[in-house]
């Protein structure tokens, strides 16, 4: 039985922020869930900020607070942050994600929407959620993969080029696996940062584009630039269409392959777990790029097997140790794409 997974968006057109905020419609999704991950696109003029909160209705019917998942701003003057410390009987504001408190576990959810600042408002084009149960180290959806799909012109982009620089953020590039990979991501789509805007870094860099998408997506709280939704929410500022969700299986990612859709994996490994890799892991992102001929996952892993080169970004990983990685993070995705490419059509539960 396949994992259950619901994304559910609300796009520009249905977000009224009257008296500076919106709340979604209460959403059921048809099963009880253990985790939420939010996602927005929001552009903000300067001066202003936007704040996330998610609210969530356990088996029991007791209520959760607002917990608040970001305070956060497209202006680099304002720090976003993900709020730590929240005090909530029925569930945790973790970084990204709410979790279930003492085994809580939910029936149904809102989202709310505020800004802050000025009297210009924020320009919001999307805000949804993905809910799931049960998805962390599920076995996969029983699909076949198809073979010899490969997106091209994606870059290659290795956080090692970066080590040590500006430590201040989460201790310099060797631990910029996220942005690097969002940063692949947005100049696959062209829309990138200029060299007007990098030429704030002060080291020489083939890739200046990592520590400029590491600035945007840091989060003060977390500490690092590993948050999901704000990676997707950066990609949302460059004019795409940018959300976290969970997938179920090697085949549902090939279908956004199919469709020349790159997607961001997040995963984890321990020594001998990923063959070839170089590095061990608690949490690491890398972009999915297409299969080979026999049915085995190419990426673009900013890690490079630790060795500063660019050139060792490509690597094609065994499929069944790749998803047993991506699996400890239950399958999470980074899907983003411009307005005008479409995603595959979704299945009946949908996820994207």
């Amino acid at each position: 039985m396949s994992t259950d997974v619901l994304w559910t968006g609300w796009s520009g057109e249905q977000i009224d922020p009257k008296a500076n905020a919106w709340v979604s419609p209460e959403v059921s999704p048809g099963f009880c869930f253990d985790e939420l991950v939010a996602s927005w696109n929001v552009v903000t003029p300067p001066g202003t900020w936007v704040e996330v909160a998610a609210q969530v209705v356990a088996e029991s019917g007791e209520r959760s607070g607002w917990l608040v998942l970001a305070r956060w701003s497209s202006d680099p003057a304002f720090t976003s942050t993900s709020v730590a410390g929240q005090d909530d009987p029925v569930a945790v504001a973790d970084d990204d994600t709410i979790l279930g408190r003492d085994g809580h576990r939910f029936t149904s959810f809102s989202l709310r929407l505020r800004s802050f600042g000025s009297a210009q408002m924020p320009r919001a084009s999307l805000l949804g959620a993905m809910v799931s149960a049960g998805a962390r180290d599920s076995a996969p959806a029983p699909e076949a993969v198809p073979r010899g799909t490969v997106v091209g012109g994606v870059p290659a982009y290795s956080q090692q080029l970066h080590r040590d620089r500006y430590p201040q953020w989460d201790g310099g590039g060797q631990s910029w696996c996220s942005a690097a990979s969002t940063a692949m991501i947005a100049d696959f789509w062209g829309v990138g940062p200029t060299p007007a805007e990098t030429a704030w870094v002060d080291y020489e860099t083939p890739d200046p584009q990592v520590p400029f998408t590491v600035r945007e997506v840091y989060d003060e709280s977390f500490g690092g630039a590993g948050n999901w939704a704000f990676n997707t929410a950066y990609a949302g500022t460059r004019g795409l269409v940018a959300y976290v969700t969970r997938l179920r299986s090697f085949a549902e990612a090939a279908r956004f392959l199919e469709a020349g859709i790159p997607l961001v994996l997040a995963v984890s490994h321990q020594d001998g777990e990923l063959t070839g890799a170089g590095y061990v892991t608690n949490g690491h992102l890398l972009v999915l790029t297409g299969f080979d001929e026999e049915g085995d996952p190419v990426v673009h892993d900013p890690a490079s097997h630790r060795i500063v080169s660019d050139a060792e970004v490509r690597a094609t990983y065994d499929v069944g140790e790749l998803d047993r990685a991506w699996a400890r993070s239950g399958r999470i995705v980074y899907l983003i794409r411009p307005p005008d490419v479409a995603s595959p059509q979704p299945p009946a539960q949908p996820n994207w």
